[in-house]
């Protein structure tokens, strides 16, 4: 998300977009829709605060059953851009509270950096299709890989390796 500094109106203001993201398109889901960003800008001088909603549909694979489906991602965060001789782009790590600086000679602000890292906070880490999911189930056999203590096909229940007797006891 671009925002040319030098058409920022001094007060209040609003910008609507979709995002693209093409920097980062490597590192993320596939976009069912395009990612759609709010913005509230307010501008007092020198200093531009800039509060961010996005909202987006990415496909992604269920972690048991293995099929794809649409997750809707949505957040929202603050931005603090500060006019400063010499200094541009993302802020250094450190404790001026600013995120990204500008100057005469660089008037266009990227924020798309700390959008992609909101966004990649908001993705679910273990990403299911529903929360009844069973799992995977493989028509040929009649065999389902479940996530309960046997795995069952064919209505009768398949033994579980001894191995791992110990550990029904630790759940007791």
């Amino acid at each position: 998300m671009k925002i040319d500094v030098r058409v920022v109106p001094q007060g209040h203001s609003q910008l609507k977009q979709d995002l693209l993201l093409e920097e980062f398109k490597d590192t993320l889901p596939p976009f069912s829709e395009k990612i759609r960003v709010a913005a509230e800008i307010d501008r007092m001088g020198e200093m531009i605060v800039v509060s961010v909603h996005f909202q987006g549909v990415f496909e992604m694979q269920c972690s048991r059953c293995l099929e794809d489906y649409g997750v809707t991602v949505s957040g929202s965060l603050r931005v603090i851009i500060k006019e400063e001789q010499g200094k541009f782009g993302p802020s250094p790590d450190d404790d001026s509270g600013t995120d990204f600086f500008f100057d005469v000679n660089h008037e266009v602000v990227d924020i798309s950096s700390a959008v992609y890292d909101e966004i990649m906070i908001a993705l679910p880490l273990k990403p299911l299709c529903s929360d009844d999911c069973k799992g995977i189930e493989l028509s040929d056999s009649g065999i389902s890989f479940q996530s309960e203590d046997s795995v069952s096909g064919n209505d009768k229940e398949l033994p579980i390796d001894p191995r791992w007797e110990a550990l029904k006891k630790l759940k007791k």
